[in-house]
């Protein structure tokens, strides 16, 4: 049902994450055996959030309305190169040099993340939004399954001989591998069109202007990313270590549990369009994020009776189990957030996200610096986690409310663009 534009700017998507997914699965334990401690992992990977939480929001409102397949080409340009100066540079040693590229890293995720739903939303036919919408969220699956085979495989081999040469197959050499295949990403970000906005939906006055009945808005859509977003920041950039340290499993068996989860990540992110029809907002956002939340508590008091012979099975299956669940609401939640604000504010909200999310990962990463320094045991951050997660998840009531109200029609379960704009607050 979508046209080939969808499917060719979902290929770029995948191909960008394939660095992304890699570096979750793999760059703490990378950083880990380069000699770093917890505190300086949680230091240094919160640099690549600095850069998106300063620019996010005057890059949001630059590109109200404007063309911006531009901005993704360049954003897909300097991410996989400014992820392979991050590896070499913490490879010799040299952290300052390190540093600017995570920063170098975080501007370039920031282009592509402001731009990336918008550009979406205007390729796609209106009625088939939800489906494009997935197909872009299991992009994010299936670089993670074809990380993850890919880390589990080479590892397993371990090292081989080559023209007189052993090369290593460790976390370095599968970065270095994914990170070199992303590069081809520019060639189908090339291959866009470059759509713009209906007349009226895009910028209005100056670009630093924003509708003030917007703002309200804004304010209500932003709130449940903000929770959710310092949640995560705490716990799940740091689920390797959990399983490194508490439970001892090696970064290849991880890669591989990895994989197993992303499989159904890919096929539970295919049937959001499906569920949300059948169940409405509340069963696709609700529903499936309150089961999340649960299994995070479960994996996360594993660590109480970590010497006990099903901690570490139960610790897997909650790991397995947890994010495709939270991950079927990512299209879902998307999708609410930009009927919610009306298409003017797309780019907008789309940079807000990702400041928040940029911002809270950063201070999140910080405070996780903090407490692993003070020996505060992982399953407490892991409850931490889940009352952001479920304070964040039943604010999605209210968005739900307001978005029924304005339509007036019962349950809101229309594809986003359904509001041609937004003209005042719910």
């Amino acid at each position: 049902m979508l046209p080939g534009r969808v499917v060719v700017f979902a290929v770029g998507q995948f191909l960008i994450s394939l660095i992304t997914t890699a570096q979750f699965l793999l760059l703490n334990l990378f950083l880990k055996h380069r000699g770093l401690e917890d505190p300086e992992i949680a230091a240094l990977s919160s640099q690549r959030f600095v850069a998106t939480f300063f620019l996010a929001l005057p890059a949001g409102l630059w590109l109200r309305g404007k063309p911006l397949r531009v901005p993704l080409l360049i954003g897909s340009v300097l991410f996989p190169l400014s992820a392979l100066a991050s590896l070499e540079t913490v490879r010799l040693g040299l952290m300052d040099a390190a540093s600017w590229c995570f920063l170098g890293m975080g501007f370039a995720g920031l282009l592509l993340n402001v731009a990336g739903l918008p550009m979406a939303l205007r390729l796609a036919p209106k009625e088939h939004s939800s489906e494009a919408l997935s197909l872009l969220f299991s992009t994010w699956a299936a670089a993670s399954i074809c990380g993850g085979l890919l880390s589990s495989v080479l590892q397993g081999i371990g090292r081989i001989h080559l023209a007189g040469m052993e090369v290593v197959f460790d976390e370095y050499t599968t970065l270095l591998i994914l990170t070199l295949v992303a590069c081809s990403a520019p060639v189908f970000y090339a291959k866009l069109p470059d759509p713009v906005p209906e007349a009226g939906a895009g910028r209005a006055g100056h670009w630093l202007h924003v509708h003030r009945e917007d703002w309200p808005l804004l304010a209500k859509a932003l709130a449940p990313t903000l929770c959710i977003a310092t949640g995560a920041g705490l716990s799940i950039q740091f689920l390797n270590l959990f399983f490194s340290h508490v439970h001892h499993l090696g970064s290849a068996a991880y890669s591989a549990f990895g994989t197993v989860s992303n499989v159904l990540v890919l096929f539970t992110g295919l049937v959001v369009p499906e569920i949300k029809r059948r169940y409405g907002w509340r069963g696709a956002i609700l529903g499936v994020q309150t089961l999340a939340v649960g299994l995070l508590v479960v994996m996360g008091i594993t660590e109480l009776w970590k010497s006990v012979v099903w901690a570490l099975p139960v610790a897997l299956g909650c790991f397995v189990l947890r994010q495709p669940l939270m991950s079927m609401a990512g299209p879902a939640t998307s999708e609410l957030t930009m009927s919610y604000v009306g298409e003017r504010n797309r780019e907008l909200i789309s940079a807000c996200n990702g400041a928040i999310w940029s911002g809270a990962w950063w201070l999140a990463a910080r405070a996780f610096e903090v407490l692993r320094s003070r020996e505060l045991p992982y399953w407490q951050v892991f409850i931490a986690t889940a009352v952001l997660y479920l304070a964040g998840t039943f604010s999605y009531e209210f968005l739900i409310r307001g978005l029924e109200r304005r339509e007036g029609s019962g349950p809101a379960v229309g594809p986003a663009g359904d509001l041609p704009d937004a003209t005042g607050p719910s």
